[in-house]
């Protein structure tokens, strides 16, 4: 199956559609009559009918129209939720933590707070031109210059360039890796320091991956020692290098728009007018995809 990201599914229609989520739930009555609940799904799905949105002709020819286009069930698409389609600044987070992990990319997330709960929800169609970021609770740019962040709005994975980075001379194994790096790049003990570009047979130990800083010595070169232990593995510098990215302690939020991935669930659209002239159409509901 394939995913339209354009068009969107039009929007006269999708403002009066009817649903939202749906869990899935097995429920046993024992024979007290007291339940055992079972939640199958921890994250719900949504549906949403469209008989609603059938309110004139013109609903029903630009259904119709992008019903053929779309294949029926084959593909999915985007559609908006009027009820569900903006992220506020208490909402945004970037990872579920909303923190810096010491690397450069982070899915988007909405957090749904009622009282003391909150759930969340991946988003992985933001809505292109809406997406604003904010590191430390100040806004960040969007772009390819150090610390700037980029989208991708066909799947809500954010990335942030490095703040710097710097090469890499010689790389020690054992308990504790250590790296020598010609530049600090402000990194101290219990912060975090991403490698990657490294080679040999165990060079997957290191690359991708953001390690804890145990020390950092010397003037320039600096000796990074690492909690990671790396003891009889084979890894060589090849074109290592040690770059800074958002730390544990930086807030990672974003404000926007987003859509929902759909697809219907008839291969049937069944429509028309009844006797009195007014439109009458078969049940066709969208359905949300988890992996559009």
């Amino acid at each position: 199956m394939s995913f339209f990201e354009a068009p969107r599914f039009p929007d006269e229609v999708s403002a009066w559609m009817q649903g939202g989520e749906e869990f899935l739930t097995d429920i046993v009555m024992v024979n007290s009559g007291s339940e055992q609940r079972n939640a199958i799904w921890s994250v719900p799905l949504r549906r949403y009918s469209l008989s609603n949105g059938m309110r004139t002709i013109a609903n029903a020819q630009a259904t119709k129209a992008f019903f053929r286009a779309v294949g029926g069930k084959a593909n999915g698409f985007r559609v908006k939720d009027v009820l569900d389609y903006t992220v506020a600044l208490t909402e945004g987070v970037m990872g579920t933590t909303g923190f810096g992990t010491g690397m450069p990319t982070f899915q988007l997330y909405k957090n749904y707070v009622s009282g003391s709960v909150t759930s969340q929800g991946a988003i992985k169609k933001p809505v292109a031109g809406t997406f604003v970021p904010y590191r430390g609770g100040v806004q960040a740019n969007l772009g390819s210059g150090a610390g700037q962040w980029a989208v991708d709005t066909t799947t809500g994975i954010v990335t942030v360039v490095a703040d710097a980075s710097s090469a890499a001379s010689n790389i020690s194994t054992g308990n504790n890796t250590s790296v020598t790096l010609a530049a600090n790049m402000a990194l101290t003990a219990g912060k975090l320091l991403y490698l990657n570009g490294f080679t040999g047979a165990n060079s997957a130990s290191v690359n991708g991956i953001a390690h804890t800083i145990n020390s950092v010595t010397g003037n320039g070169p600096y000796v990074f020692t690492l909690a990671t232990n790396t003891l009889g593995q084979t890894i060589t510098v090849g074109t290592g290098n040690g770059y800074k990215y958002p730390q544990v302690t930086e807030t990672l939020t974003w404000t926007g728009q987003f859509d929902i991935p759909v697809r219907f669930d008839v291969d049937w659209l069944q429509i028309g007018l009844d006797a009195g002239g007014l439109l009458n159409w078969a049940q066709a509901n969208l359905v949300e995809l988890r992996n559009p």
